[in-house]
């Protein structure tokens, strides 16, 4: 009987105990709640640094939450902050591009010529031998006409230098020597369809005169000396007979009689062609002889580019 009481009291005080906490908590939370609606504990705490700090790092957090449960979100802003910045830096680099080529436009060097924007991309100048294999004492035509190609791109004036071997498509075709001009036109056909911005054809030849016919000294220095040859049996003999005399002309200008001047063939016995009828700027130009060293064969060289720089400067 008295265990059955102690079980009783027990039970009773443990309801009390329930109930206790209970009402506790209730009076807890709903006091909190009236403090935190209370103006004046709203206006104490908006003034107290720590809840200042409280409140701004509960927004941050809840700011960020937000972010990580809309990934999406997040990488758009981020891709597009990304390309707002590039954006700003691609506008500021194109700005200082085209203030750096305006001053370039206004300044320019010596020999500098000046170009379309496809002209400084795609070649002008188309550069050739139909004779690859003629040669000099320690040179060949094949050398020289390289070493003219790279000087005149190096100077912006971008030239395709012709590669093909002429030997080669003889040989394939079953074509004696003297057609070797069939080969040269098929490449420099080729060139022009490939590049329609060329526009200047140089087919570099040697002579076979003796020594003295082909070399000059001027200013202590030898120079192989050159010889123009013109086509009178096609339809542009007389636009290529004046491109002519202007390139013999300004050659003539930087060295004294380093010219033979210009040579016309036509009619029996001659070519008289040449390949000028595909362009009025075609020039068939023989530098020295047999007999002129490398040094004497650069040094035209030399001449022969700055006037094409020239020649080409004056027509564009």
């Amino acid at each position: 009987m008295k265990q059955f009481k102690s079980k009783k009291i027990k039970k009773k005080k443990n309801i009390f105990i329930i109930l206790f906490t209970f009402f506790f908590f209730f009076s807890y939370v709903f006091m909190i709640k009236y403090c935190l609606n209370n103006k004046f504990k709203k206006n104490l705490l908006s003034e107290d640094y720590n809840y200042i700090n409280f409140n701004l790092g509960e927004l941050t957090l809840k700011k960020i939450k937000e972010d990580i449960n809309k990934p999406v979100t997040l990488l758009n802003n981020n891709v597009k902050n990304a390309i707002e910045v590039e954006s700003k830096k691609t506008s500021v680099s194109n700005k200082n591009k085209e203030n750096s080529e305006e001053k370039n436009d206004v300044v320019n060097k010596p020999n500098e010529v000046i170009l379309s924007k496809d002209e400084k991309t795609s070649p002008i100048v188309y550069i050739y031998n139909t004779h690859q294999t003629e040669q000099y004492v320690d040179y060949s035509v094949y050398e020289v006409s390289k070493v003219l190609s790279d000087k005149l791109t190096s100077n912006g004036i971008i030239s395709y230098f012709e590669e093909q071997s002429v030997s080669v498509f003889l040989q394939n075709n079953n074509l004696k020597y003297y057609k070797s001009y069939t080969a040269s036109r098929k490449y420099l056909n080729e060139a022009k369809e490939k590049y329609p911005t060329i526009n200047y054809f140089f087919d570099i030849h040697r002579d076979s005169v003796s020594k003295e016919k082909s070399t000059i000294t001027y200013n202590g220095k030898n120079y192989a000396k050159v010889l123009f040859v013109v086509g009178t049996d096609n339809p542009n003999n007389e636009s290529n007979k004046n491109n002519a005399i202007k390139l013999n002309e300004i050659i003539k200008s930087k060295v004294p009689n380093i010219s033979r001047d210009i040579a016309y063939h036509g009619g029996d016995g001659y070519n008289g062609v040449y390949n000028q009828d595909l362009s009025s700027n075609l020039f068939l130009i023989e530098i020295g002889g047999k007999d002129n060293s490398k040094e004497e064969v650069l040094n035209t060289m030399n001449i022969i580019y700055e006037s094409i720089c020239e020649y080409i400067r004056g027509v564009l």
